[in-house]
C-alpha cells in the first residue's frame, strides 16, 4: 500500500517484485490474495494493479490520525535539511519505540521497524514524558525495574517533562540522540521525533538542533491546522 501511495498509478508484478525485493511467487501469492479480497483491482489487459474503492474509509482514517500529503515524512525531511543528521518518527510498540518513518543523510541507515527499548533510550524517554506516572510504573513493573530504579526513571521523566526534551547515548555509545514528543493536538497517536548522529557533534550543537527541532514543530503544526 506505501509503495502505491508514493508511486500513484498502476503498477505491474514486476514492478512490485524489484520494489520490494519479493520473490515472485511470494509476490504474486499476496497481489492474488488481496484481489480475491477486493482489496487490489487487476487489469488483465494492462496487467497492473491498483488499489480499489474499498480503501477509501482505511485511507481516509489514516488521514486523519497522520495528517494528509505525508507530513509526518515532511516534517523529517525539513529537520534533515537542517541539521543533516538522522531524523526517525517512532511511536511505542509495548515495551518499545519503532520507527515508523526517517529521513537519512546519504550512507547513513535508519530502517523502518527498527526497535528501540523504551527505557533507557532518548526517544523512550521523551515518550515516557507524554503519559502519566501510574503508567510509567506498570510498564516498569513489566520490565521488571527494581522500586529505587522505578524512583529513578520517575525522577528522571519528570526532569524530561520541565525541558521538553531527552537525550542520551545509544547502548553502544556510537551515537548520541536527541528526541521531542510530537503535540497531540498534531496527531492521533503518542508519536516522538528523533534526531542522532556522532556524539561530539550532537553534545556541540545541542540547544541549536533542539530549536531547529521545535521550530520545524510549529511549522508541522501551524500548516496542518
Amino acid at each position: 500500500m506505501e509503495l502505491f501511495g508514493t508511486g500513484k498509478r498502476p503498477l505491474r508484478a514486476v514492478e512490485i517484485c524489484k520494489a520490494l525485493a519479493m520473490k515472485p511467487s511470494t509476490a504474486n501469492q499476496l497481489l492474488k490474495t488481496m484481489v480475491d479480497s477486493g482489496h487490489l483491482l487487476f487489469d488483465a489487459r494492462a496487467k497492473t494493479y491498483v488499489p480499489s474503492p474499498r480503501l477509501a474509509e482505511f485511507g481516509g482514517w489514516v488521514v486523519d490520525t497522520y495528517g494528509s500529503g505525508g507530513r509526518l515524512h515532511q516534517l523529517t525531511c525539513d529537520v534533515l535539511a537542517r541539521t543533516a543528521m538522522i531524523v526517525t518518527v517512532t511511536t511505542p510498540n509495548d515495551l518499545f519505540m519503532q520507527i515508523i518513518d526517517s529521513a537519512i543523510p546519504q550512507g547513513d541507515t535508519a530502517a523502518r521497524g527498527l526497535k528501540v527499548s523504551i527505557f533507557g533510550s532518548a526517544i523512550g524517554s521523551a515518550y515516557l514524558s507524554m503519559i502519566d506516572d501510574a503508567e510509567i510504573m506498570r510498564l516498569a513493573d513489566r520490565a521488571r525495574f527494581t522500586a529505587d530504579e522505578r524512583a529513578r526513571i520517575l525522577e528522571e521523566v519528570g526532569r524530561i517533562r520541565q525541558d521538553g526534551f531527552a537525550d542520551g547515548p545509544s547502548a553502544d555509545e556510537a551515537i548520541w540522540s536527541l528526541a521531542l514528543p510530537l503535540p497531540l493536538r498534531g496527531l492521533r497517536v503518542p508519536t516522538v521525533l528523533g534526531l542522532a548522529g556522532p556524539p561530539e557533534q550532537m553534545r556541540a550543537n545541542l540547544s541549536e538542533y533542539r530549536r531547529t527541532m521545535a521550530d520545524a514543530i510549529e511549522r508541522w503544526l501551524a500548516e496542518g491546522s
